[in-house]
């Protein structure tokens, strides 16, 4: 079955692309959507075909742990019924995905063109989609066009420790060789 990644945020899938690539190659489908919904849309058809297992990695928009823990129960709800649980998986990202560029200086050094402040790199801890578009003036589509264009060229490899990006290359190994992976 073919490894397939769905993330909000095509910034977001390519520095997963670039994470996950070298180890999964080119069969791995990284497919970035511009809104959360779309990425759980994308999710289940994709789990529709047969063909693929499903990595789903979300947002949290939040730190609070019971809107965290609702945000999960709301997407495995969504993706148990199209196939068996054992194909897919579901990754939280708290609060958002691009809380993976603020964990390294030189990358966000890199992405942002010029030093991080010491208030920017301290509030891209906690709020990491609101500081890139403050940084930038941009929101949404725009800021993810912008941050695509930015990474394009930016060496990312010292954020493959990141646990989201752990999790989802333990259950595509899982998968490769043959191992269940039933964890809800």
């Amino acid at each position: 079955m073919i490894p397939c990644l769905v993330v909000r945020g095509e910034a977001n899938a390519l520095v997963l692309r670039k994470l996950l690539e070298p180890e999964f190659g080119p069969e791995l489908r990284v497919l970035g959507t511009d809104f959360f919904s779309e990425s759980v849309s994308l999710a289940r058809s994709v789990l529709s075909n047969r063909k693929a297992i499903v990595a789903l990695v979300a947002d949290t928009r939040s730190t609070e742990l019971q809107r965290i823990r609702e945000l999960h129960r709301f997407l495995v709800y969504a993706l148990v019924q199209i196939e068996c649980p054992d194909l897919w998986k579901v990754v939280l990202v708290v609060p958002d995905t691009e809380i993976l560029l603020f964990q390294n200086r030189d990358v966000l050094r890199q992405v942002l063109g010029r030093e991080p402040t010491e208030e920017e790199w301290t509030r891209g801890q906690t709020e990491p989609l609101r500081v890139l578009e403050e940084v930038f003036g941009l929101k949404e589509i725009r800021l993810d066009k912008e941050l695509c264009r930015r990474l394009e060229t930016v060496d990312v490899s010292c954020l493959s420790e990141h646990p989201a990006v752990q999790q989802v290359r333990q259950f595509f190994r899982d998968h490769r060789e043959g191992r269940s992976t039933l964890s809800l």
